[in-house]
């Protein structure tokens, strides 16, 4: 059975911690039943904030500050629909801490925090979307080809 690339459901919940990730899709993210439709901060233990259109190219140290407050184990950084690199000045306050931190696609890091939450390992995945595409004076986004 294949699953579809855009919605995936998961069955399992993670027992290693109180939240896990039952689904996601190209514009939603749904946590312990409630579905998200921005990017979030899920805690393996604390559950999700909401960073309401944060992207990966809006992503700052400062951001990466707050998670690493928590100080979990490990950071996964979804970084949309692609994997997407993120500069060392930004990881800074991660790998300054000795937190470890793993740039992939937003649908790799929903499957790999469910992982290593059962795991019972503290976790943290900061998930982000794709920017909306951007829309043109004539009303056509810049990813569409003319008509």
């Amino acid at each position: 059975m294949a699953l579809s690339p855009m919605s995936t459901s998961f069955t399992a919940q993670p027992d290693g911690g109180a939240f896990g990730i039952n689904a996601y899709g190209p514009d939603f993210i749904e946590v312990n039943g409630t579905r998200f439709y921005t990017s979030l901060l899920l805690h393996s233990d604390s559950g999700p904030t909401a960073f309401d259109g944060l992207s990966v190219d809006g992503l700052l140290a400062s951001h990466l500050e707050m998670v690493a407050a928590q100080t979990p184990e490990v950071v996964l950084l979804g970084t949309g629909s692609r994997q997407k690199f993120v500069s060392p000045a930004v990881i800074a306050p991660l790998v300054n801490r000795r937190i470890g931190v793993e740039c992939m696609s937003l649908a790799a890091a929903c499957r790999t925090f469910n992982l290593l939450a059962a795991e019972g390992r503290k976790t943290a995945a900061l998930l982000l979307f794709d920017p909306p595409p951007a829309v043109t004076a004539a009303g056509l986004s810049a990813a569409s080809p003319p008509v």
